[in-house]
């Protein structure tokens, strides 16, 4: 039914209602009074009922957006709060990592030290100890690797620093001893139990197997440590000149990190928004190996932390074992469930290390209550207009007949007034919400009555108040995005200008072919090439991942590029490049608050000669191709050098080889070899030698094509999934 279009008017009923009650005698007079309240009441009935769906209906649509949008961005910044912490923690333990081997590698910079023994001393919460136990005393004997053990001992500052949430940090030597530092719960002195101190040697636990085997750092499994707790060990190898020297670990409590969120929020104020979210908000973490609950806020049911795991993708709730699918696969999403005969908005975001996801729910009732509320609140004022209209109508028709005989004449005229004055407020109401339902937000409904009907109107005229100022409130957060939106598409613009172009003229007539490609996982990157000539015959190229992404990677990448090519040319006739490195990395450690760091491939092509010196910097090995045959082989270097921006006062080491003609090198960054596909699979170093082995490489294929074959078989790989590292990627082909 729509307002208006009855086959009569209500005014008209009433007028002829009055009319015919006039005109019948006193046995029907009562029989048309109560038909005709029964089609008023009726009508009023209809009209109030479809005002309050036409407002319920918009209110729940608008709030349910609203409140989906708000919890989905609640769950992707907690996530990002968790996946944030979780990286914190790799880095921290690649940090100890590098420390370990920086020792064992360079002793000479290095004094020796002595850490506690708890065989002999008490060790407190939060200090470095050492520990070697009797067994391998009797094995090795007494005073074995002494002098090692003294040197190492100086990560102790490094444990000791690490942050309270850490319970524990540690190395364990590929000769058996124990550098560790623990956080009892209550900060009292460390117990040791007998076994530990007796038998307890590293190389046979799990931990430092994942490591050792691997050979790169990583999480091991949730596990319940020795306190009870549940417990997850980051741990990485460290090396000295012969090769694995041990491995470094540090304990974290996951639950620590889940409460976290208790207080974390989004960063929206917004008070209106919260009005609309009245219930409390369940969260839990899911492991996406097994499907099942590490933590929540649930004390029991489906999504309470079990004691052993359960897979929720095994559900017999299908909307639960859907939302758990769509959870272990990494998606972000809002997915409606139920929970016992309750329905829940569950938001979920993915975080990647250590393969978790995060999930929080919010009842379906905190969307519909404001529609409900206005439904009810419409109802019951157009329930107390009727009720007032009746009694209007009752006592009305009791004067009627007792003037009936000596006013029969005005009765019409009287007659048509009343029906007017009782339908005229209702017509006008009708018509004000109309407009406000148009988009007219400043509409005031003015029905010129003191009784309910004007608190009716007072109602309408706020919500459409409470509505503008909403929208209006949604109009400047739009605005400041789209605001925010524009500078990073500037600041991408700016970016891609500061990187070389010009590969036809640089290489023209100089006996060699040269492209280069950078694609941003966000609007701007980390990652940069660069490539100049350092006078008539030399060529410099460069490749280099900057840590992080977005505008902080993008700002030092600027300086990292600036200072290195300004390095590099004023070296002169010079060959030491490593100098130039070395300069670079000084200045790029002075006021590095941020401790951000550079990985770099540095390389300068004799053009006459085929003669390449180069310097890698903690970077991904190059590929090679000598000739216009064979396969493409990995270019490692024979000593490591640091990352740049790590420590200043380091030297590098610069190395040569001699490219034939024909000679392809490829340089890369590791949003490459790292690239994800929805399955969380790498492309891998294995894949891009072989792909780039398939692909024909000869003398007359630009090498621009030849990144473009590459790049479509990285496209294959990750699919649907997102990027989520810049990728980087620089080819020269010597013609000699």
């Amino acid at each position: 039914m729509k307002f208006g279009k009855q086959n009569m008017s209500l005014h008209h009923r009433i007028f002829l209602l009055l009319l015919a009650v006039g005109l019948a005698s006193f046995i029907i007079a009562g029989a048309v009074s109560l038909a005709g309240m029964y089609a008023i009441r009726e009508n009023i009935d209809k009209t109030g009922a479809l005002l309050a769906d036409n407002t319920a209906s918009f209110t729940e649509s608008f709030a349910g957006e609203q409140v989906k949008k708000r919890l989905s961005s609640d769950a992707f910044a907690k996530a990002q709060l968790i996946r944030h912490e979780m990286q914190t923690t790799l880095d921290d333990t690649r940090y100890l990592a590098d420390r370990m081997t920086k020792m064992l590698k360079n002793p000479e910079y290095f004094k020796g030290r002595r850490l506690p023994d708890p065989h002999h001393e008490v060790i407190p919460s939060g200090k470095a100890y050492v520990n070697f136990s009797r067994e391998l005393e009797r094995q090795y004997g007494t005073g074995a690797f002494a002098e090692e053990i003294g040197l190492v001992s100086n990560i102790a500052d490094d444990l000791e620093l690490m942050p309270e949430w850490y319970t524990a940090a540690f190395a364990g030597s590929v000769h058996g001893y124990l550098i560790a530092m623990d956080v009892t719960p209550d900060k009292s002195a460390k117990h040791f139990s007998q076994a530990f101190l007796d038998s307890y040697d590293p190389r046979k636990m799990g931990w430092y197997r994942l490591a050792a085997d691997s050979n790169k750092s990583g999480f091991t499994g949730l596990y319940t440590d020795s306190n009870g707790n549940r417990c997850l060990t980051c741990v990485a190898p460290y090396y000295d000149a012969a090769g694995l020297a041990g491995v470094v670990g540090i304990d974290c409590n996951p639950e620590t990190l889940f409460r976290l969120t208790d207080n974390a929020g989004t960063g929206d104020k917004d008070d209106q928004d919260q009005d609309a979210i009245k219930a409390e908000q369940p969260r839990f973490l899911l492991d996406n190996a097994t499907g099942s609950v590490i933590f929540s806020t649930f004390k029991d049911g489906p999504l309470a932390a079990p004691q052993s795991a359960t897979d929720l993708r095994q559900s017999p709730e299908k909307s639960i074992a859907r939302a758990a699918s769509a959870m272990v696969a990494g998606k972000k999403d809002v997915m409606l469930i139920t929970l016992g005969d309750d329905d829940y908005f569950l938001a979920f975001a993915p975080v990647e290390k250590p393969g978790w996801s995060y999930g929080v729910l919010n009842h379906k009732r905190a969307v519909v209550y404001p529609a409900a509320y206005a439904r009810d609140n419409v109802l019951s004022q157009m329930e107390a207009f009727a009720g007032t209209l009746h009694d209007a109508f009752r006592s009305g028709l009791r004067w009627a007949l007792l003037i009936f005989l000596l006013m029969l004449v005005p009765l019409f005229f009287v007659s048509s007034e009343v029906a007017k004055r009782f339908v005229s407020p209702i017509l006008t109401l009708i018509d004000g919400v109309k407009r406000i339902a148009q988009g007219n937000l400043d509409e005031k409904v003015d029905v010129h009555r003191t009784d309910e009907l004007a608190l009716l109107a007072d109602s309408v005229n706020d919500m459409a108040g409470d509505l503008k100022k909403h929208i209006q409130t949604l109009s400047k957060v739009t605005a400041e995005k789209e605001r925010i939106a524009t500078e990073l598409s500037v600041a991408t613009d700016i970016q891609e200008g500061m990187l070389p172009r010009n590969f036809g003229e640089i290489a023209q007539n100089k006996g060699f072919d040269l492209f280069a490609t950078m694609a941003a996982a966000k609007e701007v990157g980390g990652d940069f090439y660069d490539f100049y000539m350092l006078d008539d015959h030399r060529l410099v190229i460069t490749i280099a991942d900057v840590s992080g992404k977005g505008v902080p990677a993008a700002l030092f990448m600027v300086i990292a590029k600036t200072i290195l090519k300004n390095s590099a040319s004023s070296i002169g006739e010079s060959e030491d490049f490593a100098e130039v490195i070395r300069r670079t990395n000084r200045q790029l450690c002075e006021n590095n608050e941020e401790m951000l760091f550079v990985t770099a491939f540095f390389g300068v092509l004799d053009t006459r000669t085929g003669g390449f010196t180069y310097v890698n910097c903690g970077h991904n090995p190059p590929l090679l191709r000598q000739g216009m045959d064979g396969m493409f082989t990995y270019l490692r270097p024979a000593k490591k050098n640091l990352m740049l921006g790590v420590e200043e006062d380091i030297s590098f080491d610069q190395e040569t080889l001699q490219m034939s003609p024909g000679s392809l090198l490829f340089c890369y960054t590791d949003g490459v070899t790292e690239a994800m596909n929805v399955a969380g699979e790498m492309y891998s170093e294995e894949r891009l030698q072989a792909v780039l082995t398939g692909i024909p490489t000869g003398n007359d294929i630009p090498v621009a094509d030849i990144l473009a074959e590459l790049r479509k078989d990285i496209d294959a790989h990750v699919g649907a999934a997102e990027q989520s590292d810049d990728m980087t990627m620089l080819a020269i082909r010597y013609r000699g």
